[in-house]
Order: structure tokens, then sequence, then C-alpha cells
């Protein structure tokens, strides 16, 4: 019985690990698709009220959060404020990840003054 042990140790092995890494990238990518899932609501939200003024991304920190960034105009706070009432609008809406929280990071949006060829000498 014991002669018999060792080869089917060996047999269950290499098919147990191909089962789990298996398992392993199905849910990263059903986190992944989660995602994407919810940065569309988002971005969808917001520019169906408020145009295309801002694009959020979404990530997920290594064993962490999951993130909303948006790049905001912080001079117009009038505008960051409904942006945000409407990201968090969307997340409550069932664009958020599946029982998750989810951090809003608001950093600021690049100035577009200057255009490709009006640079400073």
């Amino acid at each position: 019985m014991l002669n018999l042990l060792g080869p089917i140790i060996v047999a269950i092995v290499p098919l147990a690990s191909v089962v789990a890494l298996l398992l392993l990238v199905t849910r990263r990518e059903r986190v992944r698709d989660a995602l994407v899932a919810c940065q569309v609501a988002v971005t969808d939200a917001i520019h169906q009220e408020l145009g295309a003024i801002v694009s959020p991304t979404m990530r997920k920190r290594s064993w962490g959060r999951c993130q909303l960034v948006i790049a905001v105009p912080l001079e117009r706070p009038a505008v960051v404020g409904r942006v945000l009432t409407l990201a968090h609008g969307a997340l409550d809406r069932g664009g958020g990840i599946a029982g998750r929280r989810v951090e809003i990071v608001l950093i600021p949006q690049p100035e577009r003054g200057h255009a490709a060829g009006e640079r400073a000498a």
C-alpha cells in the first residue's frame, strides 16, 4: 500500500498545481474585468452630465484597495464637487467593485494653456 502512495502523490501534485494556477488567473481576470466595468460606469456618468472634462482611471493596489484616480481642474471647485458627486453615485449604483471599498483620488489636471507650437523660448 505504501508503495502505491508515492506514485499517486507524484501524479496529483502537478495536476493540483495547474488547477490552482488556473483558479488564480481566473480570479485575477474577474477583478480586472470588474475594474474596467467600474471605470466605464463612472466615466459614462460624468460624461453624460458634464461632457468629456475628466477621464477617470481605476487601479487596484497590491494587497490594497481599489482606487479611482481622477485628474480634475482644481481651480474650479464647483466642477470638482460635481465630479465627486457623480463618481460616488456611479459607484453606489453598482458600478463599484463587488462589495469592496474604492478610494477616490483627485490629482490636478494638467494645464492646457499652450498649444504644441507655442513653446517658451
